[in-house]
């Protein structure tokens, strides 16, 4: 009675997941730069066709096919970064003709993508890996693609999270978000900053294309159709919280599946509705939490000082 919601919450933690590397390289591009890119999707799409060309040479080298489409994925994140976002930025155009610039990007990288995938017949492709049943839970089928992912999605998520708490450059990327004019005083190399924070943007959204290009299959819209998830899940998290865009994730995730396959059990609401909940979740976080569910990176940091310094004994001052 019961299975489709085993069902719907096995997919739910697995499209989470891949919603979490999606969503990783944006938080940290809103945090870092302060710009919502809404050319980051498209990197999904250069990561998964990578990994398909990787593939078609090296079968099911998981490994190889996630490699490249991270470096390839976070190389072209560079590159853009240097031709297009840069050269505004040292001219200090606005965040409106910024986010303007991004779309503008974005349509010119999907039509460079579809140009080329016309051109090598690879309009719709799949991977060449095989998925193999490894496990059950209930009468839910586990497969080795599942094993993958999901772990991957939180150990890069830690990852990430200890290298900008434990590392210098890493530091330096909170010291930049936290205050991009004094970081440059203080003698930060700001270009080896941003240029490092674009080939982690990048390549975890290419890293996050490769597996959704296996799960669906691999088009040149394939990033831009999940331009609005990954959004909802950075809106949720409050736009630079690196632990609130895990939580985001598997919150859209759960949205898209075990709540709309509840509605649909319950109340006959058939499953075209789905790409209202992301819209619906952006509105009403916008309404009624504007600066999302989870503290912003450098608050939550902030926070963790003032609560430790609380727990310090006060020194008396002499004379007092």
């Amino acid at each position: 009675m019961l299975e489709w919601l085993v069902d719907s919450i096995v997919l739910s933690i697995f499209i989470g997941s891949i919603y979490v590397l999606a969503s990783l390289g944006l938080t940290l591009t809103l945090a870092v730069v302060k710009l919502p890119n809404f050319a980051h999707a498209e990197f999904l799409t250069i990561g998964a066709y990578t990994g398909a060309v990787i593939s078609s040479g090296f079968p099911d080298n998981f490994l190889l096919m996630g490699a490249g489409a991270f470096v390839v994925s976070g190389l072209i994140a560079v590159v853009i970064h240097f031709l297009v976002y840069k050269p505004m930025m040292d001219r200090k155009i606005s965040i409106y003709t910024m986010v303007l610039a991004s779309f503008a990007v974005a349509t010119f990288v999907r039509y460079g993508v579809f140009s080329w995938a016309s051109i090598s017949n690879l309009l719709s492709t799949h991977p060449s890996v095989s998925i193999v049943v490894v496990g059950s839970i209930g009468t839910t089928p586990i497969t080795n693609i599942y094993e993958i992912v999901v772990p991957l999605a939180l150990v890069l998520s830690a990852v990430l999270g200890l290298f900008l708490t434990v590392t210098r450059l890493g530091k330096s990327m909170r010291a930049v978000a936290s205050n991009f004019e004094l970081a440059r005083v203080t003698g930060i190399r700001l270009s080896v900053v941003v240029t490092f924070m674009w080939v982690i943007a990048g390549g975890l959204a290419g890293l996050g294309g490769v597996f959704l290009g296996i799960y669906t299959a691999v088009t040149p819209v394939l990033g831009s159709s999940l331009l609005l998830q990954i959004f909802a899940v950075v809106i949720i998290a409050g736009l630079t919280s690196m632990s609130g865009t895990v939580i985001g994730g598997y919150i859209v995730g759960f949205a898209e599946n075990t709540v709309m396959a509840a509605l649909n059990n319950f109340f006959g609401v058939p499953f075209t509705f789905e790409p209202i909940l992301p819209f619906a979740m952006i509105l009403v976080v916008l309404m009624f939490r504007p600066t999302g569910l989870t503290p912003n990176m450098m608050s939550g940091i902030a926070y963790a000082k003032r609560w430790l310094n609380r727990s310090k004994p006060k020194v008396p001052i002499e004379g007092e």
